[in-house]
């Protein structure tokens, strides 16, 4: 938890400092004593941190400093003197919006967007380069450090997890960081199973991991919701939660049909002119191989009128009702002509691990969503976890924790509220798992029920 060093209240921060840059000979401004609101936002499932800065302006600094969105914005965030991590940036300035002025026209109101200036330079520019037996880790390093020019000394740093296997790419003319997220789709983590890499920016840089690899994570912090705690005790103001809000709760017919709980693929092979149906997702295997944020299952073990649970593999007579098609180049270099010709055929692009996981594991890791409000903290970043607690103690009266919600989450969006009087966050989470185990589904006593009848 951030320093509460010289902190009264749970909501103090201290803005060190929030300049306008321009091109301007001593082109710099302090805009503190124009603000009115500033926002952070960070997004676990977005390549940039962007923010907007609402100000109060009776100086006329859109025509004095010519703004063009050339400008920066430099911004040293912090919860006290005692805190070793402010969030310590310069973003790019690209659009003033909701410009009005009062009935007098003495001052006028408007918000200033910015965002990361890689994103700007990645949207700039494309990219079309061969990588020939590289790992997809390794591309996207080199895209980063060559093209975005990011992870070099006196940038800012990038985090990337190593991962399996060697490909044969041509990158397809595609933006920057288009092409950064369209390689993760491919991208199957060194340890671990499926195909869950991310890439994203958070307040310390930029990260290409798995969610294998986040989940494991030491909570940062454990936060409660308990609506009647009228604790005066900074240290609990500081990790009580104001609001609470359910995103995202279970949604079966959804997890049936985008293939969360079972898929297949058909995988067609044009030069042996065969096909396999043997690339499932399995969900009771896949939980039982991988890290979750809790120990147990998002589903019990429900058994329909065939006796297959959401996750089995259909009766003979059926198929499964998530099917993909793709063409697969597995064990080509095999075949009798490539084998005196490995240069033939690109290495295998592992079709049958990243297309049957890909979708399921996306949606596994934010198959319960919820968002809360608490005290202002620089420190809390997408990427990483918490715990929660809805109700809990209460005085001297014991209340049972909700087991829907409490249990450990990964942060997943971040946006950081400052304004004149107060400093909060609100996160947004997602879990995989439950930390209390559903109910096992009764068959016998049930079965008139799934049946249908009355």
């Amino acid at each position: 938890m951030a320093g509460t060093t010289n902190i009264r209240y749970a909501t103090d921060y201290q803005l060190d400092s929030l300049s306008l840059i321009s091109s301007l000979e001593n082109g710099a401004v302090n805009m503190l004593p124009f603000m009115v609101e500033l926002n952070l936002f960070e997004d676990i499932y977005s390549s940039t941190i962007s923010g907007e800065l609402v100000v109060s302006d009776a100086l006329g600094l859109i025509s004095n400093f010519r703004m063009n969105g050339t400008e920066f914005l430099q911004v040293t965030l912090r919860k006290s003197t005692g805190d070793e991590h402010p969030i310590q940036r310069n973003y790019r300035i690209y659009k003033i919006a909701n410009r009005t002025t009062n009935e007098n026209n003495a001052y006028e109101i408007y918000t200033i967007n910015f965002c990361s200036e890689e994103f700007l330079l990645a949207e700039q520019y494309r990219v079309s380069k061969a990588f020939v037996g590289t790992e997809i880790s390794t591309i996207i390093e080199k895209i980063l450090t060559n093209y975005v020019k990011v992870g070099i000394k006196g940038t800012k740093p990038i985090n990337i997890e190593k991962t399996r296997g060697v490909y044969d790419f041509i990158l397809p003319n595609k933006k920057l960081f288009e092409t950064i997220n369209w390689l993760s789709t491919y991208a199957l983590p060194k340890s671990g199973e499926g195909a869950d890499m991310l890439f994203f920016e958070n307040r310390d840089g930029y990260y290409f991991k798995s969610l294998q690899t986040l989940y494991t994570s030491q909570p940062y912090q454990t936060y409660k919701f308990d609506p009647k705690n009228i604790s005066r005790e900074l240290n609990q103001q500081v990790s009580n939660v104001f609001n609470f809000e359910v995103l995202d709760f279970f949604d079966t017919l959804s997890g049936i049909t985008n293939g969360t709980f079972a898929n297949r693929v058909i995988s067609i092979n044009p030069l042996t002119r065969s096909y396999k149906l043997d690339n499932d997702f399995n969900y009771a295997k896949y939980f039982n191989k991988t890290v979750s944020l809790n120990d147990n299952p998002a589903i019990n073990d429900y058994q329909n009128r065939y006796g297959k649970t959401l996750y089995d593999s259909p009766p003979p007579e059926l198929e499964v009702g998530t099917l993909r098609m793709s063409v697969e180049n597995t064990e080509m270099k095999k075949n009798e002509y490539i084998s005196k010709n490995p240069d033939a055929v690109a290495n295998d692009v592992n079709i049958r691990r990243y297309m049957p996981n890909r979708v399921a594991q996306i949606a596994l890791a934010n198959y319960t969503r919820i968002k809360i409000t608490v005290a202002g903290d620089a420190s809390l970043t997408v990427g990483k976890t918490i715990e929660f607690i809805a109700f809990g103690m209460n005085g001297t009266i014991e209340r049972k924790n909700d087991p829907t919600y409490s249990g450990k989450y990964l942060i997943t969006a971040v946006r950081h509220i400052i304004k004149n009087n107060s400093y909060i966050t609100v996160l947004e989470m997602a879990n995989d798992s439950v930390r209390v185990p559903y109910a096992s589904h009764n068959a016998k006593n049930l079965q008139k029920y799934v049946d249908g009848k009355i």
